[in-house]
């Protein structure tokens, strides 16, 4: 089967925003959710089920019929002020449960894509 499309190259401008990625345990979920959903964020990915090693040793993934207690993952990308405000957020969170948070810088393509409440000109909708 035959492609008749041609692509022609394009450049892309890539622009400068903070990543967070959240691990919790499942009863953590919905605070976290509730967190992202406040903070301005456009958007957030999910991962459920994770496994891996860490202070308290190994944690399996898929437990049957207990979702509160496996591991879970968000990710959220957006300007540096509203993933300061999330990190804000969850520092009580980390202070009495587990759990950990990353930060770091990334790029993006589609810059209207991760600016949330905001437009590009940077007036609130």
């Amino acid at each position: 089967m035959s492609d008749d499309t041609t692509y022609e190259p394009t450049e892309h401008t890539l622009h400068p925003l903070k990543k967070i990625e959240i691990i919790v345990r499942g009863e953590k979920e919905e605070f976290v959710r509730e967190l992202l959903d406040d903070s301005g964020v456009s958007g957030y990915t999910i991962h459920r089920d994770l496994a891996g090693r860490g202070e308290h040793g190994f944690h399996e993934g898929r437990l049957l019929f207990n979702d509160r207690a496996g591991l879970v993952m968000f990710f959220a990308v957006a300007e540096e002020e509203v993933i300061q405000g999330i990190v804000d957020g969850l520092t009580p969170l980390f202070e009495k449960s587990s759990g950990v948070m990353f930060v770091s810088d990334t790029q993006v393509v589609r810059l209207d894509k991760f600016l949330g409440e905001e437009d590009e000109a940077g007036e609130t909708a």
